[in-house]
């Protein structure tokens, strides 16, 4: 039988200098996901420091690529770019229309999808309750817990409502989404992780499957997509196989991870080892009829390890090639 399923295995980069690209062809990926951004890097020397991209930018990351035998499939919008529309600030406005004119040089310049996430309490770490744990064999692993929330809330944030966190994602939104079905750009929209649904007194309005249901309800265009973030759904305690047959039509982007626990507490481990039944996931996936990205995230670092855990994140790929190489045995498929 031929080949009927080919997703694009991939992994997220956080720059695509040419070791980092060869490191990725190294493993087998021939497609890359540019995620430079962790928490307001000045736009990671992309664009010069202005608060947009131009066509000229992203072309250099295209061609820095193709040049390593690795077709770009997205781009993380930096989240500096609208740091007054996520606090709902005059000067929004002026943001969006930059976020807009970025949205027409990506997909001018060839990248299919732009990967964007709306909230203004973006962290990683201790500000929302997630802290280092040992993982397997003393792997640096990262587990959350409501209870290591800190109490006060953000000093630069204040108290969001879900209404008002509402009004400033689709005030937001409509104009991104706008530009982006004019341009043709896929667009694939991170859900809030952790997904508790106040975090330290902002709304998380993105925390369950009803939330992300009402955005694409809201914005209904075909540009509107979804990044399925498989270890933020298996946080919120729903079946996951069941919500990738739900949302599949909106999933552009897989994060596929695992986690052990559930909100209120639960743990990122490897990729082998979390509660969720990874080989029905990924049936469930291809019976959606998605073959896009597929990349590992939040990788336990091993012993060694560099900073992006270039190591761990090499376990994760190994394992899903070798994962979707069985599953088209089983189905009697060819490579």
């Amino acid at each position: 039988m031929a080949l009927t399923w080919d997703p694009k295995l991939s992994d997220n980069v956080h720059d695509l200098e040419p070791m980092t690209l060869a490191w990725l062809r190294q493993l087998g990926c021939r497609h890359a996901v540019f995620q430079p951004s962790a928490r307001l890097q000045k736009h990671d020397r992309v664009g010069g420091g202005k608060p947009y991209w131009t066509t000229d930018d992203v072309a250099a990351l295209v061609k820095a690529c193709a040049e390593a035998g690795v077709t770009l499939e997205s781009v993380m919008l930096p989240l500096d770019f609208y740091p007054r529309a996520l606090r709902g600030a005059h000067g929004r406005d002026e943001e969006i229309a930059n976020v807009c004119r970025t949205v027409e040089a990506v997909a001018a310049a060839g990248v299919p999808m732009m990967e964007w996430r709306f909230w203004p309490d973006f962290f990683f770490d201790e500000p929302v309750g997630v802290r280092p744990m040992p993982g397997r064999g003393g792997a640096v692993a990262r587990a959350f817990d409501a209870r290591w929330i800190p109490a006060e809330p953000f000093d630069d944030i204040g108290a969001v409502g879900a209404d008002e966190m509402w009004e400033r994602t689709l005030h937001f939104a409509r104009p991104l989404v706008e530009a982006a079905q004019s341009a043709g750009l896929r667009l694939s929209m991170h859900p809030n992780d952790p997904p508790v649904p106040v975090m330290r007194g902002v709304a998380r309005i993105f925390s369950s499957p009803d939330g992300l249901r009402r955005f694409h309800r809201e914005l209904p265009a075909e540009a509107n997509g979804l990044t399925f973030c498989q270890g933020t759904f298996a946080e919120m305690g729903v079946d996951v196989v069941e919500q990738v047959a739900a949302f599949g039509p909106r999933i552009r982007l897989v994060h596929l991870r695992a986690v052990t626990g559930r909100v209120p507490a639960y743990q990122e481990v490897f990729i082998d080892e979390g509660d969720l039944d990874l080989f029905a996931a990924l049936r469930a996936y291809r019976a959606a009829g998605f073959d896009g990205p597929f990349v590992s995230d939040h990788t336990p670092g091993v012993t060694g390890d560099t900073r992006w855990g270039h190591t761990g994140r090499a376990f994760s790929l190994g394992w899903m090639r070798s994962a979707v190489t069985a599953l088209r045995h089983d189905e009697g498929e060819t490579r």
